[in-house]
Protein backbone atom coordinates (compact mmCIF):
# COMPACT_ATOMS: atom_id res chain seq x y z
CA UNK A 1 0.00 0.00 0.00
CA UNK A 2 1.34 3.40 -0.99
CA UNK A 3 1.48 5.86 1.89
CA UNK A 4 -0.46 9.11 1.80
CA UNK A 5 -1.69 11.89 4.09
CA UNK A 6 -4.18 9.52 5.72
CA UNK A 7 -1.65 6.83 6.60
CA UNK A 8 1.62 8.69 7.18
CA UNK A 9 2.01 11.10 10.10
CA UNK A 10 5.15 12.68 8.64
CA UNK A 11 3.31 13.50 5.41
CA UNK A 12 0.43 15.05 7.38
CA UNK A 13 2.91 17.17 9.32
CA UNK A 14 4.47 18.29 6.05
CA UNK A 15 1.03 19.18 4.66
CA UNK A 16 0.09 21.19 7.76
CA UNK A 17 3.37 23.10 7.60
CA UNK A 18 2.72 23.80 3.91
CA UNK A 19 -0.78 25.11 4.68
CA UNK A 20 0.49 27.16 7.60
CA UNK A 21 3.10 28.77 5.34
CA UNK A 22 0.57 29.33 2.54
CA UNK A 23 -2.19 30.91 4.60
CA UNK A 24 -0.63 32.22 7.81
CA UNK A 25 2.09 34.44 6.41
CA UNK A 26 1.18 37.30 8.78
CA UNK A 27 0.53 35.29 11.96
CA UNK A 28 -3.21 35.98 12.24
CA UNK A 29 -4.76 33.18 10.18
CA UNK A 30 -5.73 30.09 12.14
CA UNK A 31 -6.39 26.62 10.71
CA UNK A 32 -9.56 25.04 12.08
CA UNK A 33 -9.75 21.81 10.07
CA UNK A 34 -8.28 20.11 7.00
CA UNK A 35 -9.37 17.18 4.87
CA UNK A 36 -7.89 15.69 1.71
CA UNK A 37 -9.10 13.42 -1.07
CA UNK A 38 -6.79 12.01 -3.69
CA UNK A 39 -7.76 12.94 -7.23
CA UNK A 40 -5.99 12.48 -10.53
CA UNK A 41 -2.24 12.32 -10.71
CA UNK A 42 0.60 12.65 -13.16
CA UNK A 43 2.29 9.27 -13.35
CA UNK A 44 4.93 10.61 -15.73
CA UNK A 45 5.95 13.22 -13.13
CA UNK A 46 5.60 10.66 -10.31
CA UNK A 47 3.21 12.87 -8.39
CA UNK A 48 -0.23 12.45 -6.89
CA UNK A 49 -2.86 15.17 -6.94
CA UNK A 50 -5.07 15.99 -3.98
CA UNK A 51 -8.18 18.11 -3.39
CA UNK A 52 -8.02 19.80 0.02
CA UNK A 53 -10.72 21.46 2.03
CA UNK A 54 -9.41 23.94 4.57
CA UNK A 55 -11.45 25.81 7.17
CA UNK A 56 -9.68 29.01 8.28
CA UNK A 57 -10.36 31.79 10.73
CA UNK A 58 -8.46 34.52 12.55
CA UNK A 59 -6.89 34.43 15.98
CA UNK A 60 -5.84 37.48 17.97
CA UNK A 61 -3.89 36.71 21.13
CA UNK A 62 -5.76 33.66 22.45
CA UNK A 63 -9.16 34.61 21.00
CA UNK A 64 -10.35 32.56 18.01
CA UNK A 65 -12.91 34.26 15.76
CA UNK A 66 -16.25 32.35 16.02
CA UNK A 67 -16.71 32.39 12.22
CA UNK A 68 -14.63 30.75 9.49
CA UNK A 69 -14.12 30.79 5.77
CA UNK A 70 -13.52 27.66 3.76
CA UNK A 71 -11.53 27.10 0.64
CA UNK A 72 -10.76 24.22 -1.66
CA UNK A 73 -7.42 23.88 -3.33
CA UNK A 74 -5.61 21.33 -5.41
CA UNK A 75 -2.05 20.29 -4.65
CA UNK A 76 0.52 17.98 -6.17
CA UNK A 77 2.61 15.70 -4.00
CA UNK A 78 5.88 14.32 -5.35
CA UNK A 79 8.04 12.68 -2.72
CA UNK A 80 8.51 15.34 -0.06
CA UNK A 81 7.52 18.25 -2.31
CA UNK A 82 4.07 19.82 -2.14
CA UNK A 83 2.97 22.51 -4.57
CA UNK A 84 -0.24 24.29 -5.44
CA UNK A 85 -1.66 23.27 -8.79
CA UNK A 86 -3.51 26.54 -9.42
CA UNK A 87 -2.15 29.35 -7.27
CA UNK A 88 -3.80 32.04 -9.42
CA UNK A 89 -7.27 30.58 -8.83
CA UNK A 90 -6.62 30.37 -5.08
CA UNK A 91 -5.62 34.03 -4.97
CA UNK A 92 -8.32 35.36 -7.31
CA UNK A 93 -11.46 33.48 -6.32
CA UNK A 94 -13.43 34.10 -3.11
CA UNK A 95 -13.66 31.43 -0.39
CA UNK A 96 -16.11 28.61 -1.04
CA UNK A 97 -17.73 29.24 2.35
CA UNK A 98 -17.72 32.67 3.99
CA UNK A 99 -18.59 33.58 7.57
CA UNK A 100 -19.94 30.25 8.77
CA UNK A 101 -20.07 29.46 12.51
CA UNK A 102 -17.15 27.37 13.78
CA UNK A 103 -19.59 24.58 14.72
CA UNK A 104 -19.94 23.73 11.03
CA UNK A 105 -16.26 23.64 10.03
CA UNK A 106 -15.74 19.91 10.64
CA UNK A 107 -18.91 18.94 8.89
CA UNK A 108 -17.94 20.94 5.80
CA UNK A 109 -14.37 19.64 5.50
CA UNK A 110 -15.65 16.10 6.13
CA UNK A 111 -17.87 16.17 3.06
CA UNK A 112 -14.93 15.13 0.86
CA UNK A 113 -13.03 12.90 3.34
CA UNK A 114 -12.55 12.37 7.08
CA UNK A 115 -10.55 15.23 8.58
CA UNK A 116 -6.77 14.82 8.48
CA UNK A 117 -6.49 17.39 11.23
CA UNK A 118 -8.80 19.48 13.38
CA UNK A 119 -8.09 22.16 15.93
CA UNK A 120 -9.29 21.84 19.49
CA UNK A 121 -11.56 24.84 18.85
CA UNK A 122 -13.24 23.15 15.87
CA UNK A 123 -13.67 19.92 17.84
CA UNK A 124 -15.20 21.69 20.86
CA UNK A 125 -17.50 23.84 18.73
CA UNK A 126 -18.71 20.83 16.73
CA UNK A 127 -19.39 18.63 19.75
CA UNK A 128 -21.33 21.45 21.44
CA UNK A 129 -24.01 21.26 18.71
CA UNK A 130 -27.34 19.59 19.34
CA UNK A 131 -28.97 16.80 17.43
CA UNK A 132 -28.01 14.99 14.27
CA UNK A 133 -25.23 17.41 13.30
CA UNK A 134 -23.32 16.67 16.50
CA UNK A 135 -23.72 12.92 15.97
CA UNK A 136 -22.34 13.16 12.42
CA UNK A 137 -19.37 15.22 13.61
CA UNK A 138 -18.69 12.80 16.47
CA UNK A 139 -18.48 9.94 13.94
CA UNK A 140 -15.96 11.89 11.88
CA UNK A 141 -13.93 12.73 14.98
CA UNK A 142 -13.88 9.04 15.90
CA UNK A 143 -12.51 8.28 12.42
CA UNK A 144 -9.49 10.39 13.27
CA UNK A 145 -8.60 8.12 16.26
CA UNK A 146 -6.62 10.70 18.19
CA UNK A 147 -6.68 13.79 20.38
CA UNK A 148 -5.19 16.38 18.01
CA UNK A 149 -1.98 14.49 17.11
CA UNK A 150 -0.70 17.46 15.12
CA UNK A 151 -1.26 20.18 17.68
CA UNK A 152 2.47 20.38 18.32
CA UNK A 153 3.10 21.00 14.62
CA UNK A 154 1.13 24.22 14.70
CA UNK A 155 2.59 25.61 17.88
CA UNK A 156 -0.09 24.51 20.32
Amino acid sequence: MEEDFHTNESMRKQLLEFLEGTFNYDGTVYLLAVSARESAGDEAALESHWRLRVALTYKENDIVNPYWDGTELDIALAGENIRLLDEVALVNKPPTVEGSPNELALEWVSEIAPPLWMSDEARKAATAMDGDEAARVEERIADQNSEDPFGDYLGK
